[in-house]
């Protein structure tokens, strides 16, 4: 069984940089780890064994878990030449925020640039999302997103929840609907579009028709996953355009966010699943030592134009089961925050 969004994985230059930014800013302050290896397995999906440093974070808040790699062996590839949108792969990551103008206001206070004003669109069920847009110090395209729910009070102070969505470009919009939907149960359409978004010129440069739907999971009723978002997915194709994919000629961990994690339960029955379905599983379930005392098992997939997707069933965090570290670790931790929070 798929679970919820579980994490998001991004190639970096110097990974104390970008991890300090995704600490100050969004909220990502408790390593799960920090580590350096040569994972031979992992070879099958980089291409070559290569040593590299990875740090795995936690905003507590929800939102699940940050994954940086830096590559330690070997040059670090950049993100491809004129990369973005009208090209395939993850674009941008979505963050949820409550009272988003006050967070902007903090933000800019902190000297970080805004790439758009505040913005909104009108969700299929009736939820508004407002957002802006800014970026990482990989150039990596982040969206910060308040979703307004009808009959909901305003929330009391503004703070970042942690990742809501991936944004990731396709070259068949209903193709990708359907994989996303049918393999992956994003099964909740909340959003489609097609035409010209006047505020993606700050991000493109120009004006640039596009295709666009937003799918969500259902939420889970599985209690042990409630600190994950159910997640959603913004697809997006420009009409007439031949692009490549971010990765091409590059590797696992080069500059870019290099794919989804996706958390499960009896890994084993889920590959067979999308096995069933037609896809390849380029990488069978495989034992994975995270370190910290976090372990797992994994395997890996792609969407139909070659978009990594890890499936992840979680052994250990920190030494403790997963019920566990939800039931005791994560009180502790948020209870932790909000000390630190108000001091």
């Amino acid at each position: 069984m798929i679970n919820a969004l579980q994490h998001i994985g991004q190639g970096v230059w110097d990974i104390d940089v970008t991890y300090d930014f995704y600490k100050k800013h969004l909220g990502y302050k408790f390593k799960i780890n920090d580590l350096t290896i040569a994972d031979e397995d992992m070879a099958q999906v980089i291409g070559s064994v290569e040593t590299i440093r990875a740090i795995m974070a936690l905003n507590v808040k929800g939102g699940g878990v940050l994954e940086l790699v830096e590559h330690k062996s070997s040059p670090i590839r950049p993100c491809l030449e004129g990369g973005g949108y009208g090209n395939y792969g993850i674009l941008e990551v979505g963050y949820e925020v409550r009272r988003i103008e006050e967070v902007i206001s903090d933000f800019q206070g902190r000297g970080i640039h805004m790439l758009t004003p505040v913005c909104e669109i009108q969700l299929l069920d009736g939820r508004c999302w407002l957002y802006s847009y800014l970026r990482d110090p990989d150039g990596l395209t982040l969206q910060l997103i308040e979703d307004i729910k009808p009959g909901r009070p305003q929330y009391r102070k503004p703070e970042v929840q942690g990742v809501v969505h991936v944004g990731v470009g396709v070259s068949n919009l209903e193709r990708s609907m359907r994989f996303y939907k049918s393999v992956l149960g994003f099964d909740r359409l909340l959003y489609k579009f097609q035409g010209y978004i006047p505020e993606m010129n700050e991000l493109i440069g120009k004006p640039l028709p596009m295709k666009l739907a937003i799918l969500e999971r259902s939420r889970p009723y599985c209690r042990i996953h409630s600190f994950l978002p159910a997640g959603a997915i913004k697809l997006f194709e420009v009409p007439g355009y031949e692009g490549r994919h971010i990765y091409q000629g590059r590797r696992w961990g080069d500059i870019g966010c290099m794919e989804l994690g996706l958390d499960v339960s009896n890994l084993e029955a889920v590959v067979d699943n999308v096995k069933g379905k037609g896809v390849k599983v380029y990488l069978p379930p495989v034992e994975i030592d995270m370190g910290s005392g976090s372990k797992g098992m994994i395997a890996y997939i792609r969407d139909p134009d070659g978009t990594i997707i890890e499936l992840v069933e979680v052994k250990t965090v920190a030494w403790l089961s997963l019920s566990n570290f939800m039931r005791f670790a994560i009180p502790f931790l948020k209870a932790y925050d909000q000390f630190v929070g108000c001091k």
